[in-house]
């Protein structure tokens, strides 16, 4: 998630009275609203696009195998081993 210092800040109270606006500003600006109960972080409202990526990820970075190739892969690049992404990127006519 983005900072959290760029990110609305809403009370309990003004989330319950204003819920439809606030879900329309959250889908057309994409940015997550941290919900506040007594001047606290309570909760986070995200859109749900934004949701399922974290939650994909998440997904990915709990297979070890996963993991284990990415270092891996990290490792290669840092050696100076791997393919240049313009490479790539020429490949697949992109």
């Amino acid at each position: 998630m983005s900072d959290l210092l760029n990110s609305r800040f809403v009370g309990t109270h003004e989330l319950r009275r204003s819920l439809t606006k606030l879900l329309e500003e959250l889908h057309a600006e994409g940015q997550e609203i941290i919900v506040t109960r007594q001047g606290k972080p309570a909760a986070v409202i995200v859109d749900l696009e934004r949701y399922l990526e974290v939650q994909e990820a998440l997904k990915e970075f709990s297979d070890p195998g996963y993991v284990r190739a990415l270092l891996e892969s990290k490792a290669e690049i840092r050696q100076g081993h791997g393919t240049a992404a313009e490479t790539v990127f020429e490949k697949k006519g992109l």
